[in-house]
């Protein structure tokens, strides 16, 4: 399963993930859909794929992802808390839609961390743990 690291609040350049040998559709939109793993809440933006056409793209295609701006139509979103999050990437020959129900075949599955700098990085969660002790009779 492939990871897409992401600073919140910054651009986070030259996201490389291999869609090209899944894609089925010629000049794809890339509709790419965040889910918090917290709060169940997403997001949409349509990213814009920067690679070169021809033998780089076959190998990997390239994206640069903003949080913390909404222009979703231009690779730029704003998601929720910093954490883990799910992406689902579809293919589309629209260039505007935002609805992942109105987009085409999935492509690709995977994790997305969000991380800030800000504020703590990690979550810690404290864990009390009671132990019954049983005799034997």
């Amino acid at each position: 399963m492939s990871q897409i690291k992401l600073k919140k609040g910054e651009e986070t350049e030259n996201v490389a993930l291999t869609l090209t040998e899944k894609t089925t559709i010629s000049s794809p939109s890339y509709l790419f859909e965040f889910t918090s793993d917290s709060t169940k809440q997403a997001n949409t933006c349509i990213c814009a794929d920067l690679s070169i056409e021809g033998a780089q793209r076959d190998r990997a295609n390239l994206f640069n992802i903003t949080e913390g701006v909404d222009d979703r139509l231009n690779s730029s979103l704003i998601l929720f808390n910093a954490g883990r999050y799910h992406y689902t990437i579809r293919e589309q020959e629209s260039t505007t839609n935002l609805d992942p129900d109105l987009s085409g075949d999935i492509i690709e599955r995977g994790i997305m961390l969000l991380a800030d700098f800000e504020t703590s990085q990690y979550l810690q969660h404290e864990i009390n743990v009671i132990y019954t002790v049983h005799e034997p009779i």
